[in-house]
């Protein structure tokens, strides 16, 4: 009789274990990532730690994307995770329920790597759910478009919102987001891209037709990185120079913006919701 109790104990002991492994759930945010601190604390830092003030009922970890920018981190003693790492870590703790959401701008290659990482170690745990980046429907573009142009509508001048784009056809919603703009009656507003459409080519036929003396250009990147340094600041400066407007950069990435950063909460709550 005496073994039958301590049997039942043992049984009960493990039913709660499994229990709470059931109900153990995290939240996983993935970055591009960026191999400069002072970005990563001003905008990936900032969006984890406020993700994790927002939904304290889960475990937040951040996952990076990119390879090039862990192995460089790595050569420098700071280590993170792929998304596929931090999944398989999370398993391992017991976590069952896992939250992924991106930091990306658009459904690009860098979305679809993190949907796929998703797929394929769905099998390994109780549920995995993806929320959407940024960009993703027309109620998300009406949203950036209205914080982006609030503080810019009484300035005199022409504002370039400067993305990264892609080959790929998601580089449309850029092009979707200018003629929005447009659509709007924001006709000194404009939005291009450095690798995909509209092209600087493209924007400048733009400014021609809206004759400014002066341009901004501003990044729509979530990080002001090597691509505001390098491409904006640099070539697209140069470029519109050239052409005799007077270039204003403001260096300053998406993830800087505190209203930018609470859409990426309220896609949280949708994909929860969901």
């Amino acid at each position: 009789m005496k073994h039958f109790f301590i049997t039942l104990y043992l049984l009960g002991i493990s039913l709660f274990s499994s229990a709470q492994q059931e109900e153990k759930a995290a939240l996983l945010i993935t970055h591009y990532g960026s191999s400069d601190p002072q970005t990563r604390a001003l905008t990936l830092d900032v969006v984890t730690r406020e993700a994790q003030e927002a939904f304290p009922q889960f475990t937040v970890r951040e996952a990076y994307i990119s390879p090039i920018v862990r192995k460089r981190l790595a050569k420098e003693g700071v280590y993170k995770d792929s998304p596929t790492d931090a999944l398989l870590k999370l398993r391992a703790e017991g976590y069952r329920t896992i939250y992924v959401q991106s930091t990306t701008l658009i459904e690009g290659s860098e979305m679809t790597s993190v949907r796929r990482d998703a797929d394929k170690l769905r099998p390994f745990f109780k549920e995995i759910k993806v929320g959407n980046p940024l960009l993703y429907s027309v109620e998300d573009c009406e949203k950036v478009i209205g914080i982006l142009t609030a503080e810019q509508l009484r300035k005199k001048e022409d504002i370039v919102y400067v993305g990264h784009g892609n080959q790929l056809p998601s580089t449309a919603t850029y092009a979707m987001l200018d003629f929005m703009m447009k659509a709007h009656g924001l006709k000194n507003f404009h939005v291009s891209t450095i690798e995909g459409y509209p092209t600087l080519d493209a924007t400048l036929l733009q400014l021609k037709e809206t004759r400014p003396k002066s341009v901004t250009l501003v990044p729509l990147l979530l990080v002001c990185g090597n691509h505001t340094k390098e491409d904006i600041a640099g070539v697209w400066k140069t470029e519109l120079e050239k052409q005799g407007y007077q270039v204003n950069v403001r260096m300053q990435g998406l993830g800087e913006n505190k209203a930018i950063r609470q859409l990426y909460m309220e896609h949280i709550k949708a994909m929860l919701k969901d």
